[in-house]
């Protein structure tokens, strides 16, 4: 494993710097973990002092009540901030539907699906409601709205969680569900870019391979996204599917042509580009933790979820570690995020 041969082959002087809390906290701020437990135990302390991780994601295996929850963060970040001399970035997926991770009494949200067809006032109710919740438990970054476009009439993975199959009206109600939670302080994550919908396969299972034979289907799935970015979105989650027509090589989580090229340079994303979960098959196995880190900074990725094996944080941190101190790009590339996370961290803590 990668983390091995970067144990071995430190020298001293290496040894010392990775010791160091600020070094560590750099690398570390890349990382976002999942954990298991419902409080601040043996294994989310060593996280948190071991990794200097990030921040935090949470699901509802982490909940029991809410003010277990709160007591949980709370606790959370006394031990960040007395270690990492910084606060975490706590995050969740609270779609709505059959993906929310707050169990009641936290208010239960409608499935996209159901909200697009309510219209937009039913969006901003429900969206407002969420995000006062959210704020008042301390998290930061929602991972929603999902603007992938899906097909009509056709079955989809994805199920309710899209807002529907016309570009333009997700375009339009995924702008205001992002204008609504950021107006309440919590950044929104627009995902999972450059698209889903075109999927056939589950990435949680599969890598889905999606092909756009012309200009219009790739726009079909990129309007939503052109929007999200024009309403001023703080985060976007890339999709770990493979767009051979763009990047023949490496799926969107890992490709610089789609994230760097395109969404950087040719839409004018300048905000925190985060994965989708590495835990996922499209990407877990079929490459190593190495090239996850360097092709993952390569692409401008700032923030990496690793959040159902925790094992795993131990040598996607060593990857991480030998990637910035081995190729200067690499350490470049490290550098602009960190700027990056600087600018959404000014948003919340202003």
């Amino acid at each position: 494993m990668v983390s091995a041969g970067v144990r071995s082959t430190k020298s001293r002087y290496e040894r010392e710097r990775w010791m160091r809390i600020d070094f560590k906290a750099e690398l570390g701020s890349h990382l976002l973990v999942g954990f298991q437990g419902l409080t601040t135990g043996e294994q989310l302390v060593h996280i948190l002092r071991e990794f200097a991780v990030g921040g935090i994601v949470l699901f509802r295996r982490n909940m029991q009540s809410p003010e277990q929850l709160r007591t949980l963060l709370e606790e959370a970040q006394a031990v960040a901030r007395e270690t990492l001399k910084r606060p975490l970035w706590v995050a969740i997926d609270q779609e709505g539907g059959t993906v929310q991770r707050l169990a009641p009494p936290f208010t239960q949200l409608p499935a996209a699906r159901e909200l697009a067809a309510d219209g937009p006032e039913a969006i901003a109710d429900w969206t407002a409601t969420c995000a006062r919740e959210l704020r008042q438990l301390g998290v930061h970054i929602n991972f929603a709205p999902v603007l992938d476009v899906i097909s009509e009439g056709e079955p989809h993975f994805l199920g309710t969680r899209s807002l529907g199959c016309d570009p333009e009206e997700v375009a339009r109600l995924g702008r205001l569900w992002i204008r609504i939670l950021q107006e309440n302080q919590i950044s929104a994550t627009a995902k999972h870019y450059p698209g889903l919908g075109q999927a056939q396969l589950d990435p949680h299972h599969h890598t889905p391979v999606i092909h756009w034979p012309d200009a219009a289907s790739r726009e079909r799935d990129l309007i939503p996204f052109r929007a999200a970015i024009d309403e001023g979105v703080h985060c976007i989650m890339t999709s770990h599917s493979h767009y051979p027509d763009l990047d023949p090589r490496w799926p969107a989580t890992l490709s610089p042509i789609i994230n760097r090229q395109w969404l950087r340079e040719r839409l004018g994303f300048q905000g925190v580009l985060c994965s989708d979960d590495l835990d996922m098959a499209a990407v877990n196995g079929r490459f190593t933790w190495g090239d996850i880190a360097s092709q993952g900074l390569l692409a401008s990725i700032d923030l990496f979820l690793v959040c159902q094996e925790p094992d795993h944080i131990e040598p996607f941190a060593g990857a991480l570690w030998d990637a910035v101190r081995s190729h200067y790009s690499l350490a470049d590339a490290h550098q602009k995020s960190l700027q990056r996370l600087e600018r959404l961290a000014q948003k919340h803590y202003q």
